[in-house]
């Protein structure tokens, strides 16, 4: 009987042995402070491996948790606050429609007012179930702090029977936001049956060249086990988030959005497309295949949170980038992501050319003022100087007449020969160099004028802002233009802004300027270089244009591309668009449409020369001649009838009569 009790004895004692070692895991508490100090100790790892640099951490916070959460959220900010490397945020969820969704629109208007506040680097969500994510995603992507290339850590402590419902979730969280441009993020589940161990999970969007990272793709079968915590302890040592964007993409599509902005891009391939070309030449370096879908609209504003043209097709994911002579715009800033700067492009005010100038005109507008003037005293002095060479020479009466001296300087003046050449050396000697002078003048003079009558120069020039305005010209521009007027605190931007026409056609806006010469038009040099190059209607016969572009620009803007927040390649196009204006692709690019441009127009104007290869001179070119003309018979006429007045003898007795009284007063003996 002792035997029996001593061999039961063993036994039970054998079992509970037994059970001790098989049942260990099986009796932990998940709520316990085992479990807590376990995945605590996984995201403190996590951190120091993945968070190295300084900057904003945002902790989300929930109610109605469980108490291991509310442990696990304790210790993380603990150790978050002992390091003092990071600017710390916590924040609650306020929304009560979740994010993610499938009848939730992704749309900007559902986004906080911007504020000129730093973005999160680093987000820490610890959370017990799916559900609530979808709360805590809501609050985090509509606010200001929001940063989808940041990187993220998410703990879902939900504990299941099986892996299966887990991998769900974590492909709901990738998914979820993948639609916000966020790839940065790995997702730590508990594993099934083994409570203290965790699983961290990841995916890669951009895969190629099966998967390109479409706005249709999810991480449905697609996760990555980036690494496994074992009680605590990570089991390998590597970084999540260094291979996540490949630098060949295989010929995977990328869905361009492009303005037709000419020289910079358009649908016909003969065309300058620099701007395409430009981003052709970057795409290339990552093996992208772009396909672009050309979009006949401006790029669009926003009102009310809402964007129009353009901006909205990008806003419906219906491409993956916009770019079409896009210059920097602060609105465009708040609410896009934008690449950093390339090409450059300067905009000015383009007015009618001025009305030509009277051809009667011609014989004054050759010499200026100031040399008219001199013209006119040398001549005066010319003048005197012969009748007082002529008087102290004792050369012939005439030649000692003020009158007849003046009459032959004007003769020589004018290319002819005197009618009475001097008789003394003196006086010989200086209508020898007069003649010199005479003919050096007359000789630039008739040179000029050849060139003034067959281009004749043109009325006053509009050439500043406020003469565009006071000459009642209607004005305007494309639409983002017309915003940076409307928006300016300078009374005069202001109103000009107020009487902006928004041009859509610049091709239709500059017939206007030069053939109806009712509007004037600010807009790109390039862009008006190249249409210039392209319409016959721009220039004249002789190559000169029909419009007068301000010499001062209004400003000078680079180009860039625009693309949703958070867009992956953002930041790769950007070093890759720098490096390409360091080795000097800009300025190539550049030397390309001058050349190409040059090209054009010596096309163009011979097609003009065809028209008008010789243009013979007209009555209107020699009206400045018949003006002449007509002075000399008036003149003639005038001079005639006083001789003819002071020949009758009723006159000649009172000259005589006259001539005897100032002898008698003025003459003594």
């Amino acid at each position: 009987m002792s035997l029996f009790i001593v061999g039961l004895k063993w036994e039970n004692m054998f079992t509970l042995i037994l059970l001790l070692a098989i049942g260990t895991e099986a009796i932990i508490n998940p709520q316990g402070p085992t479990v807590v100090s376990d995945y605590a100790n996984c995201l403190v790892q996590l951190i120091d491996a993945e968070f190295n640099r300084s900057g904003l951490l945002i902790f989300a916070n929930t109610k109605n948790v469980s108490t291991s959460v509310i442990n696990i959220r304790s210790e993380l900010l603990k150790y978050i606050h002992s390091r003092s490397n990071y600017s710390i945020q916590v924040v609650s969820p306020r929304d009560k429609v979740p994010v993610c969704d499938d009848n939730y629109s992704i749309t900007l208007h559902n986004f906080d007012k911007f504020e000129a506040i730093p973005i999160a680097d680093y987000f820490v969500i610890v959370l017990d179930y799916y559900k609530d994510f979808k709360y805590v995603a809501s609050t985090l992507i509509r606010s200001a702090i929001w940063n989808p290339h940041a990187k993220f850590i998410i703990l879902l402590l939900s504990f299941s029977s099986s892996d299966k419902a887990n991998i769900e979730n974590v492909e709901n969280i990738l998914n979820c936001l993948f639609r916000y441009n966020v790839i940065q993020i790995v997702v730590i589940v508990p594993q099934a049956q083994k409570i203290r161990n965790a699983l961290i999970y990841g995916w890669r969007p951009y895969d190629p060249p099966m998967f390109c990272g479409y706005d249709n793709e999810t991480a449905r079968n697609r996760l990555v086990k980036e690494n496994v915590c074992e009680n605590g302890i990570l089991k390998y040592k590597k970084s999540f988030f260094e291979d996540r964007l490949p630098s060949d993409m295989k010929g995977c599509v990328i869905n361009i959005l492009a303005l037709e902005r000419q020289p910079f891009v358009s649908e016909d391939d003969d065309d300058p497309n620099i701007e395409r070309k430009f981003v052709n030449l970057m795409l290339s370096m990552f093996n992208f295949k772009p396909s672009y879908e050309i979009i006949h609209s401006f790029r669009g504003e926003r009102d009310t949170g809402e964007w129009d043209g353009a901006l909205s097709h990008l806003v419906s994911r219906k491409g993956n980038i916009l770019l079409g002579g896009i210059f920097p715009d602060n609105d465009v800033h708040e609410d896009f992501e934008c690449s950093s700067t390339y090409l450059s492009d300067s905009y000015t005010w383009v007015v009618p050319r001025a009305d030509p100038s009277p051809p009667w005109l011609a014989l004054m507008i050759i010499f200026k003022n100031n040399v008219w003037m001199m013209f006119i005293t040398v001549f005066i002095i010319c003048g005197f100087v012969w009748r007082i060479l002529g008087q102290l020479s004792r050369d012939t009466v005439r030649n000692k007449s003020l009158f007849h001296c003046f009459l032959s300087t004007w003769i020589c003046t004018v290319g002819f020969c005197t009618y009475l050449r001097p008789k003394t050396d003196s006086l010989r000697l200086f209508f020898v160099f007069l003649n010199l002078y005479c003919i050096m003048c007359i000789t630039g003079y008739q040179t000029k004028l050849i060139d003034v009558l067959r281009n004749p120069t043109f009325n006053h020039q509009i050439e500043t802002v406020e003469e565009l305005v006071l000459s009642e010209l209607q004005f305007g521009g494309y639409e983002e233009l017309h915003d940076l007027f409307r928006n300016s605190s300078d009374p005069f931007d202001y109103e000009l802004g107020e009487k902006w026409v928004v041009v859509n056609d610049i091709s239709q806006a500059m017939i206007d300027v030069t053939v109806h010469r009712n509007f004037s038009l600010l807009c790109s040099r390039l862009e008006l270089a190249h249409i210039s190059a392209k319409m016959p209607e721009l220039s004249d016969g002789f190559g000169n244009y029909k419009y007068y572009a301000f010499d001062t620009d209004v400003f000078a803007v680079p180009m860039e591309i625009v693309s949703m927040k958070g867009f992956a390649f953002t930041q790769a196009f950007s070093n890759s668009l720098s490096a390409l204006k360091q080795i000097g692709i800009n300025a190539a690019v550049r030397r390309y449409f001058a050349a190409t441009n040059m090209l054009r127009r010596a096309r163009l104007l011979s097609t003009l020369e065809k028209h008008e290869a010789v243009v013979a001179l007209s009555l209107q070119h020699l009206q400045g001649g018949f003006l002449a003309l007509m002075f000399g018979h008036i003149l003639g006429t005038v001079a005639f009838i006083l001789e003819v007045i002071i020949s009758t003898n009723f006159v000649r007795r009172k000259i005589s009569q006259c001539r005897n009284v100032f002898k008698r007063k003025f003459v003594f003996y």
